[in-house]
């Protein structure tokens, strides 16, 4: 099984925002040494909701620090950026990781607090998300030669006369999946044979298995080449929220706690959080309360077992936890390195085949 750790803190307020940076280094340190195969990052604005903001710095900050571990940037907002920036971004984040990347896009948060910030409240985000998608792929294609490319959009106007730099790590381009909780997205992306990054696990009504076979039985129906279908399907899983604890009960104490202050970030009306932030917050912390898997070691390597016999090949584990809870933080991690990943077989990602160094050296 492939381990992804989450890694997005949420600040109290101002006094929190360094000491989480510095936190998630060394948690994504600790999590490389305990063998995951990718450290995911993600993208959230405003609020302490996402201390780091922008994964792509974060994510070149812990490329120094990494060796054999991922990244792994579950989403990018398309709704919110130029497609041109995503793809010099992605190609200097795939060289300074030497194409130990994914990026996944999305059009991301339908939050109107943050679309609101960007002036892009009433965007079509995911029209707008699958023409910028398609003028970055337009932009790796071009290779500096010709009258160039153009790589507008409906909202963007670009045109693209000189060869791209960086030059990504990898061939042709970074490794770009798209996230997706639409069953025929996801069949689509499987005969595109472009990597799925599925939603949660659990849902109020069970689990989201039917959409393993969905995209593994398209991907495999399409005949794409081994190497990109092995590719594929190494990323083919789901994110498991996670609220666990030395026992059941003391698991089920922290998920009650959370649920009762609010989360782990600012908890709005409480700690003076904006008036305005108070029904988004509540709303984002009940859903992510309401798909957590909450319970003690032995029961975490279970519901990872269930996942991996339903045919998921790699799983996202996102923890959960209280706001100010720095001892409860440290438990959390240590019980997530010692006692869960050492029983699901945790397996590294390979390193990517097609870069332009083994391209390069192919031919002398």
């Amino acid at each position: 099984m492939y381990v992804s750790l989450h890694l997005s803190p949420q600040s109290r307020g101002p006094q929190d925002d360094a000491t989480l940076i510095d936190t998630v280094v060394e948690q994504a340190r600790a999590a490389e040494r305990a063998g995951v195969a990718s450290i995911g990052l993600t993208e959230h604005h405003l609020a302490g909701y996402n201390t780091y903001v922008d994964s792509f710095m974060m994510g070149a900050h812990l490329a120094a620090h990494l060796d054999t571990a991922y990244l792994s940037l579950t989403v990018v907002q398309m709704a919110l950026h130029n497609p041109l920036r995503i793809v010099e971004k992605a190609n200097l984040l795939d060289n300074l990781t030497r194409g130990r990347l994914l990026v996944a896009v999305a059009p991301g948060s339908a939050s109107p607090v943050e679309l609101g910030a960007f002036g892009v409240q009433d965007l079509d985000r995911n029209a707008v998300t699958a023409e910028r998608v398609d003028a970055m792929f337009r932009a790796w294609d071009f290779d500096g030669e010709g009258e160039g490319v153009d790589v507008s959009t409906s909202v963007d106007r670009g045109f693209v006369s000189g060869r791209i730099s960086p030059a990504s790590y990898r061939l042709p381009r970074p490794l770009i999946g798209r996230a997706t909780r639409t069953p025929a997205t996801i069949q689509r992306l499987g005969t595109e044979g472009i990597p799925v990054i599925m939603g949660q696990w659990l849902t109020k009504d069970g689990d989201n298995r039917d959409h393993l076979a969905l995209y593994e039985d398209a991907l495999l129906a399409a005949e794409h080449d081994d190497e990109l279908t092995q590719e594929c399907l190494r990323w083919l899983g789901f994110g498991l929220t996670i609220v666990v604890a030395p026992t059941q009960s003391e698991a089920e104490e922290r998920w009650n706690e959370y649920v009762e202050v609010g989360g782990e970030g600012p908890q709005p009306g409480r700690l003076g959080g904006a008036a305005e932030w108070q029904k988004e917050w509540t709303r984002r912390e009940v859903a992510r309360a309401s798909g957590s898997l909450v319970g003690d070691p032995q029961r975490i390597v279970e519901e990872i077992g269930e996942m991996q016999a339903a045919g998921a090949r790699h799983v996202r584990l996102i923890p959960a936890l209280s706001a100010g809870r720095l001892d409860d933080r440290d438990e959390v991690f240590d019980l997530i390195f010692n006692e869960i990943l050492p029983h699901v077989d945790a397996q590294r990602l390979p390193a990517p085949v097609r870069t332009r160094q083994t391209a390069s050296s192919a031919l002398v």
